[in-house]
C-alpha cells in the first residue's frame, strides 16, 4: 500500500490527580512516540504506565470518515497476538479521460468572422445578408463549444473531488488544498455558496439553451439564403457553398447537443451544484476518530480496528495496538530447533607422537543438536522480546551422543514471536586429560584412550528455534 499518514492520540484524564498521556503514531513509517502531557506541556517517555484510573480518549487524526470505519476495543489483560498492516487501497480511482466527452465531439469551426471588414458596397445585398448570417452562426457556435467544454470540466472536477473524498493516501491538509484548487479552476470562486452557485448554474445552462436555440435558428435562415446567392463567390478563400457545407455538417453536431439538452435541461445546473456539493463535504469534513473509553484502572492495551467502509468483503483492515501500562505478564514458550555448542575438550583430540610425547589435533569446531526450550519473557506486544531459557539438546553427529544441557538469553522475534534466538552456556560430557597427563608431557601409555576421561565440562552455544505452536496463528480480530 503508496499508502495515507494517520496520527493517533490518546488523552487520559480522570480527577485532579488523573494522568495525562499522548500517543502520535504514524501509520505509514508505523513510529508512535509516548508523550505524558501537563497542562500545555508535553514531555516524551518511553511508557505508559496508568496508576489511577482515568478517562481514555482516543483520537485518530487524518482519518478519512468517508472511506474509512473503525473500532476500538480495551484489554484488561496483555494481548498475546500482535496483527501487523494490511496495505490499504482505493476503490475509486477513476480516469477522468474514460469518460464520454461531449466538446470533443465539437471541433473548432472555420467559418467567417470578419464582421466589420464586409460592407454592402463589396457584394449584393443577398450575399451581405448570406455572410452576416454566417458569422451570427459561427459566433453561437463557439459559445455552444465553450459552455460544452465547461460542462466536460465540471465533470471531470466531479470525479476529482469524488476520489479525493475518499482518498485514504493524502493528509487532511492535502485533500482538502486539493479540493480548494479544483474548485477554484472551474468555478472561479473560493466560496461556492449556495446562491452563488445557483446563480451561476442558471446563467451557465441559459447561456447554453440560447446559444442551441440561436444557432438552430440561424442554421434554418442560412438554408433559406442559399437559394438567393451565387455558390461560386469566393469569401475569405472559401466559396459560399463550402460554407453552407460547414454550417450543414456543424450543425448535425448540435442538433444532437440539443436533443440532449431538451431531455436534460437542468444538466449544467446540477453539474455545478454537485461539484459545490462534494467540495462543502469535504472541507466541512472532520478528519479525525474519537472514541472514550470507561473508567477502569486495569487497562493494559487498546487495540484500533480501521477498515474501509465501501466494501463489507475488504480484508484491508488496518490494526494497531497501544500499551498502557509497564507491567506485563510474564510468557512462557517452548520451542524446537537447531543449537550449535562449542566445547574445547570435546574440539580436541589427544594422541601419542613416536617421541612418546602427548600431542593434540582439532576436530570440528561446532557440534549441531537437535534441541528443545523453555523460554520465558515479558508478554509486551511490540518489538523483539527478550528474555531467557533453558532446555537440552541431543548431538545430531559425532562419537558422543550425551545429552547437552543449555542455559542462556533469548530473543523472541516477530508477530506471535514464531522465532526465537538463544545463546548462553552448555553443559556436556567432555574428555578430559587425567592421572595427571597434560600437553606436552612425555608417557609411558601406549593407548590415547588411557589418557583421557569424561566429565562434566562447560561450554557455549547458539541457537534458533520455532514456536510451532504459534507459526500458523493468525490475525486476531
Amino acid at each position: 500500500m503508496k499508502f495515507l499518514l494517520l496520527v493517533v492520540s490518546i488523552f487520559i484524564a480522570g480527577g485532579l490527580q488523573a494522568q495525562q498521556f499522548l500517543i502520535k503514531h504514524d501509520i505509514q513509517t508505523k513510529k508512535t512516540g509516548y508523550y505524558k502531557v501537563n497542562n500545555a506541556d508535553t514531555v516524551k517517555v518511553k511508557n505508559i504506565d496508568l496508576k489511577k484510573s482515568g478517562r481514555i480518549l482516543l483520537q485518530v487524526n487524518n482519518y478519512n470518515p468517508f472511506y474509512w470505519g473503525a473500532k476500538v476495543t480495551a484489554y484488561k489483560n496483555p494481548v498475546e497476538e500482535e496483527v501487523g498492516y494490511a496495505d490499504a487501497f482505493n476503490p475509486i480511482s477513476v480516469l477522468a479521460g474514460g469518460l464520454s466527452n461531449i466538446a470533443g465531439s465539437l471541433p473548432m469551426l472555420d467559418l467567417p468572422k470578419s464582421r466589420g471588414g464586409l460592407s454592402r458596397g463589396d457584394v449584393d445585398d443577398a450575399t451581405f445578408n448570406y455572410l452576416n448570417t454566417a458569422t451570427k452562426y459561427a459566433a453561437a457556435y463557439d459559445e455552444v463549444l465553450t459552455l460544452s467544454q465547461k460542462l466536460e470540466e465540471l465533470r471531470i472536477a466531479k470525479l476529482q473531488l469524488t476520489e479525493l473524498k475518499y482518498d485514504n493516501n493524502k493528509t487532511e491538509t492535502a485533500i482538502k488544498a486539493e479540493a480548494l484548487k479544483t474548485v477554484k479552476n472551474v468555478l472561479n470562486t473560493e466560496n461556492p455558496d449556495l446562491t452563488t452557485v445557483l446563480q451561476m448554474g442558471k446563467n451557465f445552462s441559459s447561456r447554453f439553451t440560447n446559444s442551441l436555440d440561436q444557432a438552430a435558428s440561424l442554421a434554418g435562415n442560412l438554408k433559406d439564403q442559399e437559394k438567393l446567392v451565387n455558390p461560386n463567390v469566393v469569401y475569405e478563400e472559401r466559396t459560399l457553398k463550402e460554407i453552407g457545407d460547414i454550417t450543414s455538417s456543424s450543425f448535425q453536431r448540435l442538433s444532437r447537443i440539443k436533443l440532449l439538452n431538451e431531455t436534460k435541461p437542468d444538466q449544467l445546473i446540477d453539474e455545478v451544484a454537485a461539484v459545490a456539493k462534494l467540495y462543502k463535504e469535504i472541507n466541512s469534513a472532520h478528519f479525525q476518530f474519537s472514541y472514550l473509553v470507561s473508567n477502569e484502572e486495569d487497562i493494559s492495551d487498546l487495540k484500533l480496528e480501521v477498515y474501509p467502509k465501501l466494501d463489507s468483503l475488504n480484508k484491508d483492515t488496518v490494526i494497531q495496538y497501544f500499551n498502557l501500562t509497564k507491567k506485563h505478564n510474564v510468557k512462557i514458550r517452548n520451542s524446537v530447533g537447531v543449537a550449535f555448542t562449542f566445547f574445547n575438550a570435546n574440539n580436541t583430540s589427544y594422541y601419542i607422537g613416536n617421541d612418546s610425547v602427548i600431542r593434540r589435533s582439532d576436530k570440528d569446531l561446532f557440534t549441531p543438536l537437535l534441541s528443545t526450550f523453555i523460554h520465558f519473557y515479558a508478554g509486551k506486544v511490540k518489538g523483539v522480546k527478550l528474555g531467557g531459557a533453558f532446555g537440552f539438546g541431543i548431538p545430531l553427529q559425532g562419537e558422543k551422543k550425551d545429552v547437552n544441557f543449555l542455559l542462556g538469553l533469548t530473543a523472541a522475534i516477530g508477530k506471535n514471536e514464531p522465532v526465537l534466538l538463544t545463546f548462553g552456556a552448555a553443559g556436556a560430557k567432555v574428555n578430559k586429560l587425567t592421572n595427571g597427563n597434560k600437553l606436552g608431557d612425555i608417557t609411558t601409555e601406549t593407548d590415547p584412550a588411557n589418557l583421557v576421561s569424561a566429565g562434566y565440562g562447560i561450554g557455549g552455544f547458539m541457537s534458533v528455534t520455532f514456536n510451532l505452536s504459534n507459526l500458523g496463528v493468525g490475525s486476531k480480530k
